[in-house]
């Protein structure tokens, strides 16, 4: 029998292997199920990070660079994004924010597909030049490159683009402005 008031909290497993281990945090509000809410959990090497974007495997490989990307922040509340790079031989993170950002929301395994090949959603290292990074995104009818730079560390643009559309937006820093089309 459910009790008639309260919450039911779990905790699952939704992916592991070698680098990471992700659960999700799931909270089922019984007499509101609007408040229930869930979050990703992802653990690397003994360190927890909450509220990881996107989907199995939950984060990116850098082989240039030996390091994995993931992205923190929740998805639904602008300012939340923060980028992790961690190097898998010395276990060192570097962490940076990438505020309103849409980085991380399209990580998923595309059987290493990119957007040629028609793919819906996928994120995906495009240039490692040095310290800096280019990732490529895209979802539905939406494509967007990220600009990183790993040595200050910092987020330097997101751009984004409708595919249909001529029209491009710029994130300088990943930060929204105050014109409303964005």
């Amino acid at each position: 029998m459910l009790p008639l008031a309260g919450c039911m909290k779990s905790t699952s497993v939704v992916y592991s292997d070698k680098n990471v281990t992700v659960t999700l945090k799931d909270t089922v509000n019984f007499i509101n199920v609007h408040a229930s809410h869930g979050y990703f959990e992802m653990t690397v090497f003994g360190e927890k990070y909450s509220e990881v974007r996107g989907w199995i495997p939950f984060y990116i490989e850098i082989p240039e660079k030996e390091s994995i990307l993931f992205v923190t922040g929740r998805e639904y509340d602008n300012g939340q994004a923060t980028i992790h790079v961690v190097n898998l031989n010395t276990k060192k993170e570097l962490h940076f924010p990438a505020y309103d950002s849409n980085i991380g929301k399209c990580i998923r395994n595309t059987n290493n597909l990119d957007a040629s090949n028609n793919v819906l959603f996928f994120e995906q290292v495009e240039k490692v030049a040095g310290n800096k990074l280019i990732i490529g995104a895209g979802e539905w009818n939406s494509r967007y490159r990220y600009y990183l730079d790993l040595q200050i560390p910092e987020f330097e643009k997101e751009e984004g683009w409708w595919t249909n559309y001529p029209n491009t937006y710029v994130l300088p820093n990943g930060k929204k402005s105050n014109d409303s089309r964005l």
